[in-house]
């Protein structure tokens, strides 16, 4: 069957019509026609596998990895990195548009990756007998790779060493996660189905097979529930960030951004916001490891991070003392909880990093009644950041900037900072 695709939409798929029905095909480009299967049939929209491009867009290159299609990790890789910047842009405008009811919405930058591959600076990979790779798209199947182009370098040669180590286990992990900072420090998780007493290989053996900049490693159990606990670790279970004039140590159980050539900018354009001195007392909510807490206690009077994650708010205190910054404090709360702190000091701004999934209505009425002035809102996901500016307008707040912050090149995911103010 054949379809005309019309536009890209959020979540990496071109649409068309067929049978009187919306269809949803991935790898495509606006204007091609192209042939597909029907995959899924729900009662007002059809979900297809392509087939074959029939006419192709002038715009579409070769992807540049072999498994590109097999592997879940990209959705753009046969789009020129400025064009899929443009579908990007596009994609926010018009979602701002729709859902948070938005009219012209003005991108006022587009901040481009320094480079649109080798940017990632954690992996998480599958192993499954003797596959050990990444899941195929919207499946639990994993792909055997080689080689990822989004990686750094070194986890990419620390992937063809765990392929070599494997035999040597006593026991199958079910994962293991890298994390390479900028410093070159690495942290390895072997994540296991249930409890080992003991890890066969030492850090010794670990730096010969798979990096010799390995720091630590942690062993983990997979729950029921799904999250992991860790059992023990060997050697550092840290790393460091040196970004600009700030060194930042990151915890093998912290999170830090995942574009390494991304970071310093998102630092600067959130610092930005403040260095014209208005706001003295600031609230940075989901703050880990200090990323943003830290930089902007340089422009304000007082600043306080609030983070769920004790591992991240041990870490931001500790950054904090290395990085001789007396006006910030960090206290490890929920973020409803953390909210409440408005009732007790008197805020002029807040900075917000949440989740894919957004605010509670809560935070946004809680931020909304109170002395707070400006909202900084970085936000991974443009339908539940659209969704959330409509309720801070509906609080008295007015949407000044939008920046689009491109953190992951080659896939859908769109990364925003959006200003507010009363």
């Amino acid at each position: 069957m054949e379809v005309k695709i019309e536009k890209l939409v959020y979540g990496g798929k071109g649409i068309g019509r067929l049978e009187n029905k919306t269809c949803f095909v991935p790898f495509v480009l606006p204007e091609e026609i192209v042939e597909v299967d029907i995959k899924k049939e729900k009662k007002s929209f059809l979900e297809c596998q392509l087939k074959q491009v029939i006419k192709k867009s002038p715009d579409r290159i070769e992807p540049a990895c072999k498994y590109f299609t097999y592997c879940g990790g990209c959705d753009y890789q046969h789009i020129p990195y400025e064009k899929q910047l443009q579908i990007k842009k596009d994609i926010l405008s018009e979602t701002l548009s729709r859902i948070g009811k938005l009219q012209e919405v003005q991108i006022e930058k587009v901040i481009p990756s320094e480079n649109p591959f080798f940017y990632r600076n954690k992996a998480q990979v599958k192993i499954k007998g003797e596959k050990v790779g990444f899941y195929k798209k919207e499946s639990k199947e994993i792909v055997n790779i080689d080689y990822c182009y989004l990686l750094k370098e070194d986890i990419n040669q620390s992937i063809k060493g765990l392929k070599e180590i494997l035999p040597l286990l006593t026991f199958q992990p079910l994962e293991v996660h890298f994390y390479s900072s900028n410093q070159d420090d690495m942290l390895v998780k072997f994540i296991y189905p249930g409890r080992i007493k003991r890890f066969p290989l030492g850090i010794k053996h670990l730096k010969g097979f798979l990096s010799k900049n390995i720091k630590g490693i942690g062993i983990y159990r997979r729950k029921r529930d799904g999250t992991d606990e860790k059992v023990f670790t060997v050697g550092n279970t840290y790393g460091f960030e040196k970004i600009g004039e700030i060194t930042f140590r990151v915890s093998i159980d912290s999170f830090f951004q995942v574009n390494r050539f991304q970071v310093k900018n998102l630092i600067n354009e959130v610092v930005e916001e403040f260095k014209e001195g208005f706001y003295k007392n600031v609230l940075d909510l989901y703050c880990g490891v200090g990323t943003l807490t830290i930089p902007v206690a340089q422009y304000v009077e007082r600043i306080t991070g609030v983070e769920l994650n004790p591992y991240a708010v041990y870490d931001a205190n500790h950054n904090r003392k290395i990085n001789s910054i007396k006006n910030a404090k960090f206290l490890k709360m929920e973020s409803r909880e953390g909210i409440k702190l408005i009732d007790k000091e008197s805020f002029d701004a807040v900075i917000l990093d949440p989740p894919r999934t957004g605010l509670s209505k809560i935070i946004v009425e809680k931020i909304t009644a109170s002395s707070i002035k400006k909202v900084v809102y970085v936000s991974c996901n443009p339908s539940t950041l659209a969704r959330d500016i409509n309720l801070f307008k509906e609080g008295g707040f007015e949407l000044r900037k939008v920046k689009m912050i491109d953190m992951f090149p080659q896939t859908y995911h769109i990364e925003t900072i959006a200003v507010l103010e009363k």
